[in-house]
Formats: structure tokens, C-alpha cells, sequence
């Protein structure tokens, strides 16, 4: 089989499962927008908040695909099976504090942010009931992390699409009271998210402890495992969430330009969303491949498969980013009628869409290195790029210039920056010497 032959088979089903997963969030904000840009507004806040959660489900998928990879290419099954087991068990157990934190961080933020009493009873009607999910996420994040291993890219595809068609059938359903459900608005928008991820949770349980992968069922907790895992994790999680934390700063400025600035840079994010999702599904079949390779010592096939990756994204790029400038204003129009909304919400289509070009190198060779073991050089590229060319220069754009439009600007530079450092670091090849 060709290596292109080979990346593609392996990415297409986590293209359309990304987007799957992406279209359950991009139906969600459509039948929020329904209730006003307030509402876009509390529960972008919530979202923001709510990707603090990354910090732990990267913690077990980024750990998980480096040993499973590697233990797929020595093809070590039952090692492999210990990795899933003690990552599932530290992961619901780490869900009780994740809750207890969630439970409270939500009204601290809100207040820190000066939100309006409208934005605020959004967020918490939103945000609350979002809590029930956490254990589903991780479950849902393991056993893909252990599917993907071993390049089964298609059933996670399938369980994606069963969870799309639950949620928008319950969105509309619980949202406006159709198809004779219960109208519940914001609070049946969160409660179908959780009951489509929970189906699915139920389904992954299924197919790790009745034999149906590979690895042979176990539960059973390995601490060498769990600090192995870790170790190769840990600088990404601490990337992401100060990355995510930054940006609960970041928007905290922006909406203090108003509720329409903040929509529309909501809005336009969760567009990109789609944007993103094809480069995240090649790059983790990259990481894979890369992984797959160094497990069995074949470096330059494991290089070859990532600069192919490469170049898919930035072809495919041509083609989304022609896409959302050419509708820029239709996508605008679906979700206000606020004309300085729609305004501004073409404004930021069309400038983030123009930095899926540096997106696609920038997360390419991030997910190569980190799937190699180097997290704690991306962890430094990011975390330095981040806050000397978006951060800071957002927040003297907001409070002191009072312009939006050097906010997005920032944003370009800081993305184009980023994709360059990662690229020069993966032409170095020290991912070759890692040890995890």
C-alpha cells in the first residue's frame, strides 16, 4: 500500500468523525442563536470555561496514542490493554474533581468577566447541566485514543454519526419544543449534548470489555503506566491550558466591547471549527503513522507520512477557505439579524479563515512532535508565541485602541509565527531519540 493510499484510509473516516462531532456543536449554537445574541454570548462563555476540560481528556488521549502506537508497532496487545484500563480508571476518577471544580468556577468567571444578567442566567442554564458529560468525554476519549492505535478510524466514524443524529433530533426536539418533546430552550440544547455523548459512552464500554478490539479486557491500574503516560502528556496539557486560559482572558477584553463583538467572534470560531477538523483528523493519522513507525524503528517511513499529511492540509485548506469567503455573509445572516453582528461576524470569517493556511503546518507538525515525545518543546513555542503576539497585543488593541480589528490581526501573526517554529523543530529530527 502507498503511503498516501495509506494516510488517507486512515484519515477520511476521523475527517468525517471530527466533523460529526462539530456539527452536534455547530447545531447546538444554531438553536442557541435562536434565543438572541445574549444567549450565543452566556454559552460561548460556558464553552470557553468549558475547554479548561481538555486539560484532562488530552492528559489520557495524548498519553494513550503514544504508548498504544508504540506498543501496536511491536504489536504488544496486552500491554497495550493495561494503558487503556489504568487510563480509564484515573480518568473517572479524576472526573469527581474536575465536577467539584466546575461546580463553582463557572460564577466566579462570570463575575470576573462583568457579563449582563441575561448573558449570565444563559451561561449557568447552559453550563450546569453540561456537567453531567464529563465522565462520558472521558470514556468516549480512551477508547477512541485506543481505536485509532491500531488504525481503526471507522467505527469511531459510525458512533460519531449515531451521536450527531441524536443530538440535532434533541435540539430541536428539547430546544423548541418540536415533535412533541418538552420546549426547554438553552437547558434542552445541554441536556441532549449529554444524552448523545452518554449513548455513546455506553457503546465504547461495550466494545473494550466485550473483546471487540485487539486489546483484551481489562481494569486493572499500572502507576509505571500511568507515569509514563503522563510524562509525554503532562507539557501538553499544561499548553493547553494555559492556552485556554488565556483565552478566557482574551475574552473577557472582547466582551467588553459588547454583546455583538463577542457573538460574532463566537460565531466565526465555531465556523472555523469546521476548518480545523480536517487538519486535527490528518494530523492525528500523521502522529499515528509517526508513532506506528518509531515503534518499529522505520524513521524515515514515519517522516514520509507526515510531510504528506502536510501537504493534504494545505490543499484542502484552499478549498475550505474559498468556501467560507465566498458565504461569509450568508453563514452571518443564519445566525443574527443584528446588522453590526452580521458586520463583524464576516469581518472575523474571513481573516480567521485566511490562517487555516498556517494552521494546517502549525498543527501538523505539533501533533508529529507531540506524538513523539517532544511536548515539552511545542509547549514552549506555544505558550511563548501566544502571549507575546495574541495575548498581549489583544489586550492593548481592546482596552487601549479600542479596535477589533487589530485583535484579529494578532491572531494571523501569531498562528503564521507558530506554524514556522514547529516546522523547523521537526526538521531537526530530535523526535528520533525520544524516549517515553
Amino acid at each position: 500500500m502507498s503511503s498516501v493510499k495509506k494516510v488517507l484510509e486512515l484519515s477520511i473516516p476521523v475527517v468525517i468523525n471530527l466533523l460529526l462531532v462539530t456539527m452536534i456543536g455547530f447545531t447546538d449554537l444554531y438553536v442557541v442563536s435562536k434565543f438572541g445574541d445574549d444567549a450565543v454570548s452566556g454559552v460561548g462563555i460556558v464553552l470557553n470555561i468549558w475547554e479548561i476540560l481538555q486539560a484532562l481528556t488530552i492528559a489520557l488521549s495524548s498519553g494513550a496514542s503514544v504508548l498504544l502506537t508504540r506498543y501496536v508497532g511491536k504489536k504488544s496487545y496486552k500491554k497495550g490493554s493495561l494503558v487503556i484500563s489504568t487510563l480509564l480508571i484515573t480518568g473517572l476518577v479524576s472526573t469527581l474533581f474536575v465536577i467539584a471544580i466546575f461546580a463553582v468556577l463557572p460564577s466566579m468567571v462570570l463575575s470576573f468577566m462583568g457579563a449582563g444578567s441575561e448573558v449570565r442566567s444563559y451561561a449557568v442554564e447552559y453550563g450546569y447541566i453540561l456537567l453531567l458529560d464529563i465522565p462520558f468525554i472521558v470514556i468516549n476519549v480512551v477508547i477512541d485514543s485506543a481505536l485509532h492505535s491500531y488504525s481503526n478510524s471507522k467505527l469511531p466514524m459510525y458512533l460519531s454519526a449515531v451521536a450527531a443524529v441524536i443530538n440535532i433530533i434533541l435540539d430541536f426536539g428539547l430546544g423548541f419544543g418540536m415533535w412533541g418533546l418538552p420546549k426547554m430552550g438553552v437547558f434542552g440544547v445541554a441536556l441532549s449534548t449529554v444524552i448523545s455523548f452518554g449513548i455513546i459512552a455506553m457503546i465504547h464500554l461495550y466494545i473494550f470489555f466485550g473483546s471487540k478490539m485487539p486489546y483484551p479486557p481489562a481494569f486493572r491500574f499500572s502507576y509505571s503506566i500511568l507515569k509514563r503516560a503522563l510524562k509525554v502528556s503532562l507539557p501538553e496539557v499544561g499548553s493547553r491550558l494555559v492556552n485556554r486560559v488565556s483565552n478566557l482572558i482574551f475574552s473577557t477584553a472582547v466582551i467588553s466591547l459588547g454583546s455583538s463583538y463577542y457573538a460574532a467572534f463566537t460565531i466565526a470560531m465555531k465556523l472555523m471549527a469546521f476548518g480545523y477538523m480536517p487538519l486535527i483528523a490528518f494530523a492525528e493519522s500523521g502522529a499515528i503513522l509517526l508513532g506506528q513507525a518509531i515503534g518499529a524503528k522505520r524513521y524515515d517511513e514515519g517522516k514520509r507520512y507526515v510531510d504528506i499529511v502536510a501537504m493534504i492540509n494545505l490543499l484542502i485548506m484552499v478549498f475550505i477557505v474559498t468556501l467560507f469567503v465566498i458565504f461569509a455573509g450568508d453563514i452571518a445572516a443564519m445566525f443574527s439579524t443584528n446588522a453590526l453582528t452580521q458586520k463583524l461576524t464576516v469581518l472575523s470569517i474571513v481573516v480567521l479563515a485566511v490562517t487555516l493556511f498556517s494552521m494546517a503546518i502549525d498543527m501538523t507538525y505539533t501533533f508529529a512532535l507531540n506524538g513523539a515525545g517532544l511536548s515539552k518543546r511545542t509547549f514552549k513555542i506555544n505558550i511563548i508565541t501566544l502571549w507575546l503576539l495574541r495575548i498581549i497585543p489583544s489586550l492593548v488593541a481592546i482596552y487601549f485602541l479600542r479596535s477589533y480589528e487589530l485583535v484579529l490581526m494578532a491572531y494571523l501573526l501569531q498562528i503564521s509565527i507558530t506554524a514556522y517554529l514547529m516546522y523547523r523543530e521537526f526538521r531537526k529530527g530530535e523526535w528520533r531519540f525520544v524516549k517515553v
